[in-house]
């Protein structure tokens, strides 16, 4: 878990939104190893164990839950970059920086899109077991909450796994102004974001502008 992505995270119990505080147990650079995540205000606790978050405790989800990415022997070099070049488009990721969140099959792509667009942060859900938190990837496990921010990330995918009403909401809570979530094509679209684009497999929307952005104002030149 990257220690700089834990001013992002948030208490997924239902109570005013709270950050949350880390306690590193074993640190290697800046990513926590073994440690802790604690809410302030209703003292959950989220375990951190090889370097992912646990935030299934409260919904009596186990941490090897079956919603998962697929295995390695699924996988290839080649379709993980497909996907990561999928995601990079569809999220508009054309300039560096910010954070994407990638959920179930999409984490696949996780190091492969890293590798494609500078600066960027990854924030994988439900990841396969051969992903190991380090650099600019951090892991979680989840249940039916996003752990995030209101408007902290740039870009969201998530699988048919986790594309729950729920998941969706938080997704579209927790992007940027014109942020994107991609979706499969059999979920709803919320009604807060603005549909762009679908095809067969998946849909992407975008989050609105901010309602205080001004009118360009024309200017006279005096004479």
């Amino acid at each position: 878990m990257f220690l700089e992505l834990v001013d992002t995270l948030r208490c997924v119990r239902s109570h005013e939104d709270s950050w949350l505080v880390a306690r590193a147990d074993v640190l290697e650079g800046r990513h926590i190893v073994e440690g802790e995540l604690g809410c302030p205000l209703c003292e959950a606790r989220y375990a951190i164990r090889q370097g992912v978050a646990d935030f299934t405790a409260d919904a009596g989800r186990a941490a090897d839950t079956p919603r998962v990415a697929r295995s390695a022997r699924q996988r290839s070099l080649e379709s993980d970059q497909a996907l990561a070049l999928r995601a990079a488009a569809l999220l508009g990721l054309t300039e560096p920086g910010g954070l994407v969140v990638l959920a179930g099959d999409w984490s696949e792509s996780a190091e492969a899109l890293l590798e494609l667009i500078d600066g960027v942060q990854v924030f994988a859900l439900d990841p396969g077991t051969e992903l190991r938190s380090g650099g600019a990837l951090s892991l979680a496990r989840i249940a039916d909450v996003l752990p995030l921010a209101a408007s902290s990330v740039r870009g969201i995918a998530v699988d048919a796994a986790h594309a729950t009403p729920s998941l969706l909401a938080g997704a579209a809570r927790a992007l940027m102004p014109n942020g994107r979530l991609i979706a499969p094509s059999s979920a709803p679209v919320p009604d807060s974001l603005r549909e762009l684009a679908r095809d067969e497999e998946q849909w992407v929307a975008a989050a609105a502008q901010p309602s205080n952005v001004s009118a360009p104002v024309p200017i006279a030149l005096r004479r």
